[in-house]
């Protein structure tokens, strides 16, 4: 279960309203108290050791997202030029293609806006095999309900 969730508030695309981001714990079940726990019960100091490792690279991860929306934000207020200038998905996918890690990949893709994702995603798993080559790390690493890589 994904306990840590980032939210981007963003308003429809032309609006000129400010970028909003929360986060949003989704946890087990609350106790008596109130309390929503965010690991699992752990048996182990290994096991709760391994459970809050998991909590800092959520953290971590969530933190980079947050950055690219902002850096997204920011380049379409100041009508900077980009990789979402690119007229076509398969552009925008030689581009990704080329990148040097799946953190580079990461960033750029993730830079995208919404519909620039959905439209890139889709010619990925659409066009390309995805059990080969950089479609496979895409698609590994493609969350579909957030439409972003982890």
């Amino acid at each position: 279960m994904e306990v840590l969730h980032l939210d981007l508030i963003q308003e429809e695309k032309g609006e000129l309203s400010p970028l909003r981001l929360r986060l949003m714990v989704r946890g087990y079940p609350s106790d008596s108290r109130g309390y929503v726990s965010l690991t699992p019960d752990c048996e182990t100091m290994e096991g709760f050791e391994k459970a809050v490792g998991n909590l800092k690279k959520s953290m971590d991860s969530i933190l980079e997202r947050a950055r690219t929306a902002f850096q997204q934000y920011q380049t379409e207020i100041e009508g900077e030029t980009g990789l979402a200038d690119f007229h076509s998905s398969e552009e925008i996918w030689k581009t990704l293609e080329e990148c040097s890690s799946i953190e580079e990949m990461r960033e750029c893709f993730n830079a995208l806006s919404l519909t620039k994702r959905q439209e890139v995603a889709d010619f990925v798993f659409t066009q390309l095999n995805i059990f080969k080559g950089a479609a496979s790390i895409f698609s590994q690493h493609y969350n579909e309900m957030e439409y972003v890589l982890e």
